[in-house]
């Protein structure tokens, strides 16, 4: 048989970094402050320092990961903590700040130094403190 070979299907990918207007909410919700250590940074000038995060990370990630109520801003520096040391990957899982790959991050909340204690963190771009009821 000649001819071509058959074309693989392309993979749908979401973009590699977090589209500005991503960027812009997450800054709205959350100021450009960390939700790991409540510091504020100022957005452009420290943008090496502080990034936004994932909350479901893990190899090759999800095509949808960017969701606002996915994203948290996190120290660059505690985020490489995450990704290579045992006890601060269990600390970030028990703040919510990493979740499984396999959670509903609207179902999870997360211990955030931002906005004072747990929230929930929604798909409208809203942090809602645990004790009131949210529509998910």
């Amino acid at each position: 048989m000649t001819g071509h070979p058959k074309k693989q299907p392309r993979r749908v990918r979401s973009p590699r970094h977090v589209p500005k207007a991503l960027l812009d909410a997450l800054d709205e919700r959350d100021g450009h402050v960390s939700s790991w250590t409540g510091r504020e940074y100022v957005r452009g000038s420290d943008s090496d320092v502080l990034v936004p995060q994932h909350r479901q990370g893990g190899m090759g990630g999800r095509p949808d990961k960017h969701r606002i109520e996915n994203l948290v801003w996190l120290e660059s520096a505690i985020n490489g903590l995450i990704t290579s040391d045992a006890n601060f990957q269990t600390e970030a899982m028990r703040r919510g700040i990493a979740i499984s790959l396999h959670a509903d991050a609207r179902h999870v909340p997360v211990l955030h130094a931002a906005h004072g204690g747990e929230v929930w963190l929604t798909a409208d771009g809203r942090a809602a403190p645990t004790d009131q009821e949210v529509p998910f």
